[in-house]
């Protein structure tokens, strides 16, 4: 068993291969989208730039590896996922959500669709289709779902708007902590082992160690791991936080 409460510098499913069935109580993941292309552009730092610069090569795979390289991560989720875990997959709106969620109906249960509502979505430079204003996060649990911790009704909806401030390091896909943490918090219970095959810039291990919940996570990039290190070592856990009923 890999150490806990650490990023592993691996790719992600040589980390997952090493790690024991039924051994994790939730996953949150944003695996790589396949978008990007040479002559794509998107926007970053306020100019348009390619997407093979914005994101790297790491989002670019030949045709049918994606498909091959998807499907194993989530098998393999599925593999070290306890009985009623819950997994939540960010996925692009492009064909590839369609591929996904037909590879995750094959083991797992579906359960419902998440979505970033994007406040200020990136302009459309050809001005001849709609501007993405949104990316889908699936939700789905090995079996019936053991945890669901509702919070309230004005919470516990599938959409969370998103600005453009909420970003806390300069990794380009960054997820919003409050919606990551706000899975967390539903999805499992103090103590419990998070886990992030495709962490990035530490944004699921973040989320649950501020939530008292034990992560692991991989990934391979320096730049990254390092974004992730770092802040990780900048928050406290609530387990760590002083208690306020103090007799002295």
């Amino acid at each position: 068993m890999l150490r806990i409460n650490k990023v592993h510098r691996m790719d992600a499913l040589v980390g997952l291969s090493k790690l024991p069935d039924a051994s994790v109580d939730l996953v949150i993941t944003d695996p790589p989208y396949n978008i990007a292309r040479p002559g794509r552009s998107t926007m970053k730092g306020g100019k348009i730039v390619s997407t093979m610069s914005a994101w790297g090569s790491w989002d670019c795979f030949q045709p049918f590896d994606y498909d091959l390289f998807i499907s194993k991560v989530i098998s393999e989720c599925y593999r070290v996922l306890k009985s009623g875990g819950a997994l939540y997959m960010f996925t692009a709106r492009e064909d590839n959500g369609f591929f996904i969620r037909k590879a995750i109906e094959r083991g797992f249960t579906y359960r419902n669709q998440l979505a970033i509502i994007k406040k200020s979505p990136q302009p459309s430079f050809s001005k001849a289709n709609w501007r993405s204003a949104f990316e889908l996060c699936f939700y789905v649990t090995k079996g019936k779902a053991k945890t669901f911790n509702f919070l309230s009704q004005p919470e516990c909806v599938n959409i969370y708007p998103c600005g453009t401030r909420h970003k806390s390091t300069k990794h380009p896909t960054e997820k919003p902590f409050e919606m990551i943490r706000r899975m967390v918090g539903v999805s499992s219970n103090p103590g419990d082992l998070v886990l992030d095959p495709f962490m990035g810039s530490g944004t699921t291990a973040a989320a649950a160690k501020a939530s008292g919940r034990s992560f692991l996570g991989f990934e391979l990039k320096s730049e990254y791991h390092q974004m992730a290190y770092s802040r990780l070592r900048a928050i406290r856990s609530v387990r760590d936080k002083p208690r306020s009923d103090s007799t002295s």
